[in-house]
């Protein structure tokens, strides 16, 4: 404010006041401008409205994609379990069900009661006292 103010009232230092005040004025360089200086990933891809002038607007949507098959019909497809059952049943490693006839073993019922070890000789403070 103070140096605008001394030149209108024409009261500048002398060595500022011998220059000639019709010199031509030197232009800044403007500024690159941002769009053609932008660098990013989707940087002319097909969405870029920056570097094409048109865009394909039926490949551009609001909110989640309708897709043709709902999440119930899929899980509702079996096809792929059959083809696989058939593939796997040609290796013989798919089977229905283990008939129980051919199980041999006999029950072990030894863990069986609600109190095991309830009946040990050893009570609790015997074994911490021997510490």
């Amino acid at each position: 404010e103070q140096v605008i103010n001394n030149i209108l009232e024409h009261k500048l230092v002398p060595h500022l006041d011998r220059l000639d005040r019709r010199m031509p004025r030197q232009l800044k360089p403007d500024p690159t401008p941002l769009v053609t200086s932008r660098c990013n990933v989707f940087q002319n891809d097909e969405f870029d409205v920056f570097s094409r002038d048109s865009v394909d607007v039926s490949r551009v949507q609001k909110g989640k994609r309708r897709e043709k098959d709902s999440t119930r019909s899929l899980v509702n497809d079996k096809r792929l379990v059959l083809e696989q059952r058939d593939r796997y049943s040609q290796y013989s490693v798919v089977v229905e069900e283990l008939p129980l006839e051919d199980y041999e073993d006999e029950y072990d019922d030894t863990y069986d009661g609600n109190q095991v070890g309830a009946n040990d000789a050893d009570s609790d403070d015997e074994l911490i006292s021997r510490r």
